[in-house]
């Protein structure tokens, strides 16, 4: 697998392409915003979108997520405890962003714990990590986790939006990611990408 790492949108959401080398086949993880800066991006990569993937369901994670899963006609995967959070989180980012563009969004694949998402050969592994939101997942994959707003580099996701629970995200962030080998890299939803043992050595939330 192959990913090339995208920081978008006027809250500077990091949105994920990740690949099959073989075949290119690819998937979006959190198109937060720029949709034409992704498209592009894309189209240079000469890749092929089979799935839009979301870690969360709020708008800056998947601002734009309606416009390209439209476009290239692929599945939007998430967790159904998030689906009401695409329309509420979108009051709370309206003053920064332009919804002139703006399509919703609506899940063809409604993914839980356990479920496996295929993109060519490569594989992504589903987890769920409430706490941030009901519904935060994060995609286990050979060249790392992308985990959303659950654990960022030296903090944890905020748990004082709808549906947020601090003792939730730290049995989440505990029992299912700092299970994980140290080397695990942690590709967060905002900010620099970190490792497992990094995390857990000297993350003061985590202590």
């Amino acid at each position: 697998m192959e990913l090339r790492p995208l920081t978008v949108g006027p809250l500077e959401t990091n949105c994920y392409l990740v690949w099959d080398r073989n075949t290119r086949s690819g998937a979006i993880i959190d198109p937060g915003g720029e949709a034409e800066r992704i498209v592009s991006e894309v189209r240079n990569l000469e890749l092929k979108i089979d799935w839009i993937l979301l870690t969360h369901g709020h708008a800056d994670h998947c601002f734009c997520a309606g416009e390209l899963a439209e476009q290239y006609g692929a599945r939007v995967g998430m967790h159904y405890a998030d689906v009401e959070l695409l329309d509420l989180s979108l009051e709370v980012v309206e003053p920064f962003y332009d919804f002139e563009q703006y399509r919703p969004v609506q899940p063809s694949d409604l993914l839980s714990e356990g479920d496996v998402v295929a993109i060519g050969t490569a594989e992504l592994m589903v987890r769920h990590t409430p706490g941030h939101s009901p519904g935060s997942l994060s995609y286990l994959t050979e060249v790392g986790v992308f985990c959303g707003d659950v654990i960022f580099a030296g903090s944890v996701g905020r748990t004082d939006l709808p549906g947020g629970s601090h003792a939730v995200l730290l049995e989440s962030i505990r029992s299912k990611l700092l299970v994980l080998p140290d080397s695990t890299v942690l590709y967060p939803g905002h900010g620099p990408a970190t490792t497992v043992e990094r995390e857990r050595r000297t993350n003061p939330y985590l202590r």
